[in-house]
């Protein structure tokens, strides 16, 4: 018999063994890399049971993955990984009356959350990965984060879930009194026999575990065994929950909600000495906050330095070796002042802290929290094999032994020669320390074992846990003896077979832990492969760091903003950054044969990347997975030759400038059903009609047009979709320059080969580069600022150029340091705009992938926020969905108005009467292929609302 024959008879949902897939589902954000047998996206419960009945009958493992955001390697394992989050992700009741919601375990907490504050309600966890992390995911982790103060762990929460077992039978677990617990261990059934043995545990056990399990606010280590010896009735969630899947799989779940505060504010106290404030906790927690933080200045400075961060630091006085954020809640805002006042100003009037920043603003409160939960992903950050590795990630200890603990800690790392990123929940007494450490080398791997060792002896002296947040899985599971003893680690083996008896599910976390340096991601024997690049790599550190800059966070399937824009339209985890980071990297760590890096499965996994450059600013790793697909798809048609459809793409000006020359015949052609039949012979969505064709080229409107001398001087940067589709829009920008006192010079039309970078045509990219950068520098070295209408052409100067030219190309140089988007330069000079005195229009406002990724909206708004009495607003849009040629592509239609679909299209289809304006011509094409209406450029916006 076949595995996979039995699966795909019996099973409705998606099944996946394929070596890319098995590649891509091998890693978490941890520091191993598993490769599973195969992977299942279930679609129902039934397909659920279905895996693990056959799995059984196979005797294969199986292994439950929510968003798999956690750092411990708790959801990587070498069977069937079963994937909840892409359909079984229903919000299934929600009752604000008896104060519940009931979820299937692929539902993302920040969407429950958004579905609860509708009535003024949320879930009590929340973790800092809640834009990604899954309910199912939450519960398996006994997750937390930063107001456990207040709310504690998902255990608490839980009120009833249904737990699939490995024997195929599913059983509802929720709370039970002692007389119904004795009814439940009489029955003759597996549910009767987990009762009868979890009866003789806690009567085995009990002193046991009252003796070591560690008396502290967070524990997420072993199994939950200390409810059992608490007073009061039994649920046995709050032992599944922290299980990691061990005993069961989750398939529906009923959470406990909670009415959120009525009003927030943080106090930021900063402090010179990070022990200053270690030491002053205990102080800090009398004034009862819902939550206590820390951050290091190591953190800090590496936000300071972060495209997706750095502009979310307004509330930092100085350079604190650490901030400690407090968070407090009241009726009012006059009731949170008072206590942000109170709480700051014992710390500032005595001196402890030399700095404090009290924020009632929602925006900027968020700015804080941002840059808090970005604390993982900016240590990551650093472009070196030597990072802050999770493997110490989440030590968790007695609030009040915090410093003192923390004092011995950095003694101990600093006799060792090493540094650590430091931040976490000081409240709680758990926090997240991550030393550098290179696994590529054998000294400190051996160093990380040692330290584990040594730390674990230091958290048994303080009564602390090796994890207060993330768990065992791989990383921690091997010490659980150690630190429970071998009586209560006797007792959580036991707890495992009542479960599970045959250990088939997620085995090796928890219980039976692999020793700690093995299925290592990268380790000294690891042999990686240089691949001879066209493009130049010297910012990431060369191709191969590049590739290895992903962390696995999994920040990329988040729902909002750019990244990822394939993954927001499908929820599939194979169309995620990570996802095509990874399958890059097990091609240059050898896991893949390097024939991959121009084969099928490789482009496969790259081809829904929309090259938005989302993750090169929202991956706190700056992942620059559109850079990284140009150099894939340049060696891909080295082997397979181009295409014709990509040909004609690459090549777009060209194409262009020869039709021109027979607009009204190429328009009339291009909509006729002829020319739609054989553009689809090519790979050309029928559905799409082709950019027009201006009758007039913007050169020639130029060369008829009466240019002005005048003092000041500007170069407008003739792009190809200005000269050849919207000449309108470069007269628009003429006309709105001159008003503003500018004499207008208009360089001859040269296409800047961003068409020819999104098709891997690099060698014509260079070329043209080459020759723009040329046509351009003269105007540079006079000092004239060079403006561009089109985003993504004029960034191709500032940002891919880079990668063509090299980083010491000392005339590109030149260039970029005069190279401004129109909305930059007008912003910059809105003074010398003069408008109508009263301006009766709305707006709203769509930002191009480039722009928003490089530059940030902030130019645009400033423009329209200068006009008076304007309204306007931006659309919470990611990507259109066209990105150049991609939304043409027939293959790629459907995707494509999806996701223009999950926010744009509604966004203007709600606003009828609103002017639009969006400077990418892609998006203004998809705009009006979406909704039917025509989006404006700021230039011609402008000219409407210009003075005179």
């Amino acid at each position: 018999m076949n595995i996979q024959k039995d699966l795909r008879e019996h099973l409705e949902g998606e099944i996946h063994f394929d070596e890319i897939h098995r590649q891509v589902y091998s890693v978490d954000a941890s520091i191993y890399e598993v490769e599973p047998l195969g992977i299942i996206l279930p679609k129902s419960k039934q397909d659920l049971r279905q895996t693990v009945n056959i799995s059984q009958a196979y005797n294969i493992p199986v292994i439950a993955r929510g968003a798999a955001t956690g750092i411990t390697g708790g959801c990587l394992g070498k069977g069937l990984v079963i994937d909840c989050s892409k359909y079984l992700n229903n919000i299934l009741e929600v009752n604000f009356e008896k104060q519940y919601a009931i979820c299937q375990p692929g539902v993302v907490q920040d969407r429950l959350n958004e579905e609860l504050a509708k009535q003024g309600y949320r879930l009590g966890p929340d973790t800092s990965t809640g834009n990604r992390a899954t309910i199912g995911g939450m519960a398996a982790n006994n997750a937390a984060g930063a107001r456990s103060l207040l709310y504690g762990t998902m255990a608490e929460h839980i009120l009833e879930l249904e737990l699939l077992l490995a024997s195929g039978e599913s059983i509802r677990f929720h709370e039970i009194t002692e007389e119904q617990f004795e009814e439940k261990c009489a029955l003759k059934n597996s549910e009767g026999r987990i009762y009868s043995e979890i009866k003789r545990i806690r009567s085995q056990y009990a002193e046991d575990i009252k003796k070591h399990f560690p008396n502290i606010p967070r524990r997420v280590s072993g199994y939950n065994l200390d409810v059992l010896v608490k007073p009061g009735n039994i649920n046995l969630c709050q032992i599944i929950a922290g299980s990691e899947g061990t005993l069961g799989i989750i398939s529906e779940i009923k959470v406990r909600i909670c009415k959120r505060p009525a009003v927030l504010g943080l106090s930021v106290l900063h402090f010179e000495n990070m022990f200053d404030g270690l030491r002053s906790i205990e102080k800090m927690l009398a004034f009862h906050p819902i939550a206590l933080e820390m951050i290091d200045e190591k953190i800090i400075n590496a936000a300071k330095h972060s495209p997706s961060i750095k502009d979310k630091l307004g509330w930092l006085t100085g350079n604190p070796q650490a901030v400690f954020i407090a968070e407090f809640e009241g009726a009012n805002k006059e009731e949170v002042e008072s206590k942000l006042s109170r709480f700051s100003s014992s710390f500032t009037e005595q001196q402890i802290s030399y700095a404090a920043a009290n924020i009632i603003d929602p925006k900027q409160m968020n700015a804080v929290w941002e840059v808090r939960k970005s604390g993982l992903g900016l240590l990551l950050s650093k472009r070196a094999y030597s990072r802050a590795i999770a493997f110490l990630e989440d030590l968790t200890v007695p609030p009040h032994q915090l410093a003192d603990f923390m004092d011995r800690f950095c003694r101990y790392l600093k006799n060792k020669g090493k540094e650590a990123g430091i931040y976490g929940h000081v409240g709680s007494g758990c926090m997240h320390i991550r030393p550098y450490i290179d696994l590529r080398s054998g000294d400190d791997v051996r160093l990380m074992e040692r330290m584990m060792k040594d730390i674990a002896e230091l958290l048994l002296e303080h009564g602390g846990a090796l994890s207060g947040e993330h768990g065992d899985g791989l990383i921690r599971s091997w010490l659980n003896k150690k630190m429970f003893g071998p009586n209560v680690y006797q007792a959580f083996t036991e707890l495992k077979t009542a479960f599970d008896p045959h250990n088939r599910m997620n085995p090796g976390k928890i219980v039976y832990g692999p020793p700690l340096t093995e299925n290592l991601r990268l380790t000294p024997e690891t042999s990686q492969i240089q691949i001879d690049t066209f493009l130049d790599f010297q910012k990431e550190g060369g191709f191969t760091l590049a590739v290895d800059l992903c962390n696995g966070n999994g920040l990329c399937r988040k729902a909002e903003k750019i990244m990822c824009p394939s993954f927001q339209a499908t929820g599939d985890e194979f169309h995620t950054t990570r996802a095509r980071a990874q399958a890059l990297r097990a091609i240059v760590n050898r896991r893949l044969p390097i024939s991959e890096f121009s084969g099928e499965g490789l482009r496969e996994v790259l081809d829904l990347c929309l090259e938005c450059k989302g993750c090169k600013t929202e991956c706190p790793s700056e992942v620059d997975m559109a850079k990284m697909k140009a150099e894939f798809l340049y060696h891909y048609h080295k082997k397979h030759g181009m295409s014709l459809r990509d040909s004609i793409f690459a090549n777009i000006g060209k194409w262009n400038a020869l039709g021109s020359k027979f607009a009204s015949f190429i328009n009339f052609f291009g909509r006729s059903i002829i020319s739609k039949f054989f553009l689809s012979l090519i790979g050309i969505s029928p559905k799409r009609t082709l950019p027009m064709l201006a009758k007039q080229r913007f050169s020639e409107w130029v060369k008829d047009h009466q240019f002005l001398p005048r003092e000041k001087q500007v170069v407008l940067f003739n792009d190809t979709f200005t000269e050849f589709n919207e000449p309108e829009i470069g007269i628009a920008a003429v006309k709105v320059l001159e008003a503003m006192g500018y004499q207008v010079i208009v360089p001859a039309w040269q296409c800047c080969g961003r068409p020819a970078i999104s098709k891997g045509d690099l060698e014509l990219a260079k070329d043209q580069s080459s020759l723009l950068i040329n046509h351009l520098l003269p105007y540079a070295k006079q000092g004239l600022n060079i403006i561009g209408l089109e985003p993504s052409c004029l960034l191709a100067i500032k940002d891919d150029y880079h990668g063509l030219q090299g980083y010491d190309d000392e005339a590109l140089e030149a260039v970029i340091a005069k190279c401004r988007t129109f909305d930059e330069f007008i912003a910059d000079h809105i003074d010398e705009f003069q408008t109508k005195e009263s301006i009766s229009k709305t707006v709203i406002v769509h930002g191009h992938c480039h722009q928003k990724a490089l530059i940030g909206m902030s130019p645009t708004l400033k423009v329209l926020l200068a006009l008076p009495n304007l309204k306007f607003s931006e659309i919470d849009s990611g990507c259109c969905g066209m990105a150049g040629s991609f939304g043409y592509e027939k293959e790629h239609y459907e995707i494509s108005m999806k996701i223009g679909s999950l926010k744009l299209f509604p966004a203007i289809n709600k606003n009828p009467e609103a002017d639009i304006v969006a400077d990418g011509f892609s998006c203004r094409s998809q705009i009006g292929h979406g909704t039917d209406r025509k989006a404006m450029h700021l230039a011609e916006f402008l000219v409407k609302v210009l003075k005179n």
